[in-house]
């Protein structure tokens, strides 16, 4: 028997480490956990961004209760405050949370500027004339409904449009336009920029200035959200 025993003994010693071998977890290395911290947030970035949309989006499928009637009221007393340059009126049509933005180009690339007060800002031009210059051109503005916007052509003397007139259509071609990621804002301010730009719901074109005008309603009421001054064909 004492022959025996340390065999035995040994037997059990493999035995154990064998178990102990099978039972011990992989691990994973920091690079492959980093990796997937990285894609966690990656998507969840990606469900925040499509929740959102999806409820701008349902805010632009949903105006309010006679809305086309009290849009057209709306732009008329916009036109007549831009005429009578009425600082005041014209700033109760701004959203004080999300501002307007004025688009213009005092080069070759767009310049986002946001303003509350009206008053604040300078066109981009030598001059930097106040905003309510534009109405040396901005008049007459006859509303005509359309599904499209008339395009831009550079072959008429006086207008570069295919179309002469004050156009009003909806503004999914302005919701999807992505100008504003080549303006060189702060990421925060492009991705509000962005997140603004999906409440438009109407553009107004005026093809003798060149101007066009976005709208959106903002807890039941219109208001104006960006302003292009940008004139097609002129550089």
């Amino acid at each position: 028997m004492k022959i025996y025993l340390p065999l035995l003994g040994l037997g059990l010693l493999l035995g154990c480490q064998s178990n102990s071998t099978t039972q011990t977890p992989e691990r994973t290395s920091p690079a492959t956990a980093t990796l997937a911290k990285s894609e966690a947030r990656r998507q969840a970035d990606v469900l925040v961004k499509d929740t959102l949309n999806a409820v701008q989006e349902e805010v632009v499928r949903k105006p309010s209760p006679k809305a086309e009637d009290d849009f057209e009221k709306f732009f008329k007393r916009f036109e007549k405050i831009i005429k009578e340059q009425d600082r005041a009126a014209f700033n109760q049509l701004i959203d004080p949370e999300l501002g307007l933005y004025l688009i213009d180009t005092p080069g070759a690339m767009p310049q986002f500027t946001r303003v509350t007060d009206i008053t604040t800002f300078k066109r981009a031009d030598q001059q930097q004339r106040p905003f309510f210059t534009i109405g040396e051109t901005f008049k007459d503005c006859h509303l005509k409904e359309v599904k499209t916007l008339p395009k831009v052509t550079c072959e008429g003397d006086v207008e570069p449009y295919s179309e002469h007139g004050c156009f009003i259509a909806d503004a999914t071609a302005f919701r999807k336009n992505d100008a504003y990621k080549y303006a060189s804002l702060p990421p925060d301010e492009e991705k509000t920029v962005g997140q603004t730009q999906l409440l438009v719901q109407k553009t107004v074109l005026h093809t003798a200035s060149g101007f066009k005008f976005h709208f959106g309603q903002v807890k039941g009421q219109w208001k104006v959200l960006f302003i292009d001054l940008m004139i097609p064909c002129s550089a």
